[in-house]
């Protein structure tokens, strides 16, 4: 009965615009760290910059003791479930997500939607909850690592919250075919979309707009991550690759790197680009939507979040 209750849960999620979030709505922030221990002091910094466009912020145990992978999820399953809690960010990335979600309640996470923001390891919470809930959650800047320092970062987390559709980017963004997405917006770092791939964690890929990045791999792990997404089973049905970027690359640099996108897709037929400000690296980052129907110009710098096609609901 359980697993027939999730698999309707997850499609109708799937199916149905998940609920837009109005100003007013978001009040109360929960702070947790699924991956890597925070900063202490970067953390303060973070909560700080949040109490102070507003928000009303309580920090979870896994951003002050060291707690065992079973216990953040526990903690994660309480912030869902407790409905002082209006959206949860995330502390920082680093490693060890994946180990939370064999422990995660997807009942309770089902059952208490509400916005979970982070990136970079934090991809595998993203897009468990995504595809197993059909919950819409944030690709986005964290407490421990942007907020503190990057007062844009913090209003563009605010913008989406308080209901905005249109996302906008000043970046040179660069065509290797050049064109407008429409599709559903997967965002992700790429070791850990590449992680969940053949789990349950992982769902389809049609009309799926992918944006890929990464921070710290050899230019051989690169490439050979860049080689499995031309080589996907459902390539044919996305509609979109951005590769958003990649830093502090090892033996190599980020030229090599382009060359390797230009090799693999330049014959590909659909658009593919280089270059989006949502990777790891010292400036403003915009928060994208996870699963939710978008429109993207790369040449305008615009992400308009749509509602689901009509086609889609059948």
């Amino acid at each position: 009965m359980r697993r027939v209750w999730l698999t309707v849960m997850m499609v109708v999620g799937m199916l149905l615009v998940s609920p837009v979030l109005f100003s007013g709505e978001i009040r109360t922030i929960f702070v947790t760290a699924p991956a890597s221990f925070p900063d202490r002091s970067k953390l303060e910094a973070g909560i700080a910059a949040l109490r102070n466009v507003g928000y009303r912020v309580v920090v979870g145990d896994s951003c002050q003791i060291s707690l065992s992978p079973r216990e953040k999820a526990n903690e994660l399953n309480k912030a869902f479930a407790n409905p002082e809690y209006d959206a949860i960010i995330t502390a920082r990335g680093g490693y060890g997500s994946y180990n939370l979600l064999d422990w995660l309640d997807w009942e309770v996470i089902a059952s208490n939607p509400k916005p979970l923001v982070g990136y970079s390891d934090i991809t595998a919470l993203l897009l468990s909850v995504y595809f197993k809930t059909g919950q819409t959650t944030y690709h986005g800047p964290m407490v421990a690592v942007e907020l503190g320092t990057d007062s844009q970062s913090v209003q563009n987390i605010a913008a989406i919250f308080n209901g905005e559709k249109t996302i906008c980017f000043n970046y040179q963004s660069i065509p290797v075919i050049a064109g407008k997405m429409t599709g559903r917006l997967i965002p992700a770092n790429l070791s850990l979309f590449q992680a969940l791939q053949g789990t349950e964690y992982l769902g389809s890929l049609k009309d799926a707009i992918l944006v890929l990045e990464d921070v710290s791999e050899t230019k051989e792990s690169l490439e050979r991550m860049i080689w499995n997404i031309a080589h996907l089973d459902e390539f044919s049905s996305l509609r979109g690759v951005v590769f958003a970027g990649f830093t502090e690359i090892k033996n190599g640099d980020l030229d090599d790197i382009k060359r390797m996108i230009h090799d693999y897709f330049l014959r590909k037929e659909i658009p593919v680009w280089i270059g989006l400000p949502s990777y790891h690296g010292d400036f403003p980052k915009v928060v994208l939507p996870v699963g939710q129907w978008v429109e993207i110009d790369m040449e305008k710098g615009t992400i308009e979040i749509l509602p689901v096609p009509e086609a889609k609901i059948k």
